[in-house]
């Protein structure tokens, strides 16, 4: 049978639309962005390890790639008057810009900043208060961990990385490298089959991807945006706020403006008055700059449904407080109502196995395509990074040696089966969260994958020592999805099929940069936090104490499993399946009703930590466009596109600033974001 026309959207059909032309990517971008890669790892690693200032990496729009694409503009500038051939077209400027965000991210928080303490730690810090040795020493995967005889040094700094502290660190560098670079591997190969059902068939509104874009564009409508007073009046508010607040940081008697939570006050910390005391102290202010620019370029429903699903979680507190249900004497499962962690967890899986039940057809036809099915033969996957065929079989080889090294490690087959299988619907979920909501940061649910298998399904009892000491080892990458891959991937095929001019980013060669940008990535990190550690000292106070504590994490947690064989509490799982219900109420609303105000993101994001921080200024963001739209329209909100572009690119520019005085000076210096 032929394949449905609405499978697809009808912008490949060649009788309608000629296939584009393609431009690959040139010797000197390539070479600018793999030079570029080193340089800003390490400069994410000293600024956020030892100087403690703006988080570099941790962003959804990564400040250190955008740095570095402004730069190049202004190269471009100087170009432009002196040597206008030598200019760097869109294309090499996006290709440069894909390199630094799909690299960068992996220095950071979640990724290599909390591998390389957690390789260490459980030697490091096994004392005779905590028993580690005796509880778990003897299943630790050694080809995984660095020889302890290079560890002194590692901890207690005053070194160099000299050739003998890398052959003790050469087995778990091999190892590690090879599964980052196998998990990033897999994560594009879900992107490539994702990608036409999110971006071309449902448009998804890729926040992330409007400034680079913008700031880049060849062929803009009413000229380029560089050229607009409006757009650097927004650029030098945050210039203005921003460098105010870090010389107040430095010189506290100078005056500054409060913009983010830790210098304004909160709404709900001094309420001690049962049940409006459960607020605790979630109602925090903020009106980061940034993050009301990004809100513009959310769809309203959206942006409404983030603050609001985030109020209406800390209500549900108010009111389990108010039922008895946090009253002293109840039992843990009723303490534990409204099951946050679960709900979230919930909502994550149900967010994505929904979504793929709801375009099963779309899914089928790549799958049909990928097993040379004969109805599927013509589907086009010409425009697709690679095709669909080896994207297929690349993910299911990549899950399968993932498992492998998991079970290699002392894992059970049955335990590595359910990490990765939940691990990748969670990755899938983030992704398809920064598809359609781009807010400046996010986080995982409480309950992580590692949760639902060990605490939600009872694992802790049923599986052995190897098996939870292995558990322990792959626990660094579940912990924190800030960083995660897969999303900056996404978005770097999406900016490949929207550059403008007479040829477009080509996507095949764009998979391979990604990957060898990826590699190069990981190998600069290494480079670059074992430098820092062995010359300061993980130990010490002269590094950001939290990282180097989140090494020790999976390893109170691995105690915890092993001393406590909690019984199974069907309460919990009652607890996921509320959260995947809501979610698909939502969601089926959404599909039935077009008057239908709240998006199911908002839901799914309310259950994690993102909002924290962000609600107040997000709802300053939906309110200003919400009267834009109401009162002026598309028309007014396509000249406000400059404004908030400007808004955002200062606050970038000039936290890059602050942090790069700080790497030049040695000294912490004030941490626009997050807190």
């Amino acid at each position: 049978m032929p394949v449905p026309p609405t499978l697809f959207t009808m912008v490949n059909d060649p009788a309608t639309n000629p296939p584009p032309r393609f431009a690959g990517i040139t010797l000197r971008a390539f070479l600018i962005g793999t030079l570029l890669i080193p340089l800003n790892c390490y400069w994410v690693e000293f600024t956020e390890v030892v100087t403690e200032g703006t988080d570099l990496a941790a962003m959804s729009l990564i400040i250190g790639a955008v740095f570095s694409l402004f730069v190049l503009l202004c190269v471009n500038g100087l170009l432009k008057r002196i040597a206008p051939r030598w200019m760097f077209s869109q294309v090499e400027l996006m290709f440069i810009y894909i390199m630094q965000t799909v690299s960068i991210g992996i220095s950071g928080i979640g990724m290599m900043q909390f591998l390389v303490p957690t390789l260490g730690n459980a030697y490091y810090y096994e004392n005779g208060s905590n028993g580690w040795k005796d509880l778990f020493h003897r299943a630790i995967p050694r080809f995984l961990t660095p020889d302890p005889e290079v560890l002194n040094k590692f901890y207690r700094g005053n070194s160099e990385l000299n050739l003998e502290y890398l052959a003790g660190w050469a087995g778990p560098i091999f190892w590690w490298t090879a599964f980052i670079l196998v998990l990033v591997g897999s994560m594009l190969c879900l992107n490539v089959i994702l990608r036409k059902q999110w971006s071309d068939n449902e448009k998804l509104s890729f926040p992330i991807v409007y400034l680079p874009l913008e700031l880049t564009r060849t062929d803009p409508e009413g000229g380029h945006i560089w050229n607009k007073p409006i757009f650097w009046i927004a650029f030098l508010i945050p210039c203005v706020l921003e460098s105010m607040a870090s010389l107040n940081y430095l010189y506290p008697g100078l005056p500054a403006l409060p913009l983010k939570p830790s210098t304004l006050p909160n709404l709900s910390r001094d309420i001690h008055t049962p049940p409006w005391s459960a607020l605790g102290d979630s109602l925090n202010l903020s009106f980061y700059p940034m993050v009301i620019g990004l809100t513009y370029f959310l769809p309203v429903e959206v942006s409404f449904s983030a603050w609001f699903f985030y109020l209406f979680a800390k209500m549900q507190d108010v009111a389990a407080t108010a039922l008895g249900f946090r009253a002293d004497g109840v039992s843990p499962a009723m303490a534990r109502i409204p099951y946050h962690g679960e709900q979230g967890a919930g909502a994550f899986l149900a967010f994505t196995l929904l979504g793929f039940w709801s375009y099963r057809k779309y899914l089928s036809a790549i799958i049909g395509k990928a097993f040379g099915e004969r109805e599927f033969k013509d589907l086009p996957d010409d425009e697709e990074a690679i095709p669909y065929r080896v994207a297929v079989f690349g993910f299911l080889i990549g899950f399968g040696l993932m498992v492998s090294l998991a079970i290699a490690s002392g894992m059970s087959v049955t335990a590595a089966l359910l990490l990765f299988g939940f691990y990748f619907v969670f990755a899938i979920t983030f992704t398809r969260i920064r598809a359609e909501a781009g807010l400046p940061w996010g986080f995982q649910p409480w309950t992580t994958p590692h949760d639902l298998i060990l605490n939600v399904g009872n694992g802790r009892s049923n599986f052995d020592l190897n098996t939870l000491t292995s558990m322990a080892y792959f626990r660094w990458f579940d912990t924190d999805y800030r960083c995660l891959a897969m999303p900056h991937q996404l978005e770097g095929l999406k900016i490949a099929s929207s550059t403008t001019g007479p040829a477009r980013i080509n996507p095949r060669q764009l998979f391979w940069v990604i990957l060898w940008a990826s590699l190069v990535g990981i190998l600069a990190s290494w480079w670059a936090l074992l430098s820092i550690y062995y010359h300061y000292g993980a130990a010490t106070g002269n590094v950001n104490g939290w990282r180097t504590s989140m090494g020790s994490e999976p390893f109170n947690a691995l105690s915890d499993w092993i001393k406590n064989k909690e019984t199974f509490q069907s309460d919990r799982v009652w607890g996921v399946f509320g959260g995947m219900a809501f979610t698909g109420f939502l969601m089926a609303m959404r599909l039935r009703f077009f008057w239908w105000p709240f998006h199911p993101v908002g839901y799914v994001i309310a259950e994690t930590f993102t909002m924290n921080w962000l609600w107040c200024a997000t709802a300053v963001g939906w309110l200003i466009k919400t009267l834009i739209m109401r009162y002026g329209g598309i028309r007014m909100f396509r000249a406000g596109i400059p404004f908030f572009i400007g808004l955002i690119l200062g606050d970038y520019v000039i936290a890059s600033l602050w942090a790069l005085i700080g790497l030049w000076l040695g000294i912490p210096t004030y941490r626009a974001f997050p807190i």
